[in-house]
């Protein structure tokens, strides 16, 4: 059976900006590709005008390290603006049983 961490990054994004916010995350995708432990991710819009980030890691020591990098400091500088400074982070561990 896989096991991996998960982090589900919700933003509150106002809708004239959800579409620069989604295009940020697509313009480091490729570099996300090349951090140890990254297994990949996926971005999830609700009706509610948010963003949902769900990144998926082989353990949470690998997305620590990440947060840790440049590699994130450089991925988040975008992130400062006001809308974006206090996203609500909730972290899973999961276990594939099918």
């Amino acid at each position: 059976m896989i096991a991996m961490f998960i982090a589900f990054n919700k933003l509150a994004v106002p809708p004239a900006h959800q579409q620069a916010v989604i295009e940020a995350f697509e313009k480091h995708s490729d570099s996300m590709k090349q951090i140890k432990g990254f297994l990949g991710m996926e971005l999830w819009t609700g009706e509610d005008n948010s963003i949902v980030g769900v990144s998926r890691w082989e353990s949470r020591e690998a997305m620590e390290a990440y947060t840790k990098s440049e590699h994130f400091g450089a991925h988040h500088a975008a992130s400062r603006e006001e809308q974006l400074k206090r996203p609500d982070i909730t972290y899973y561990t999961s276990k594939e049983i099918v």
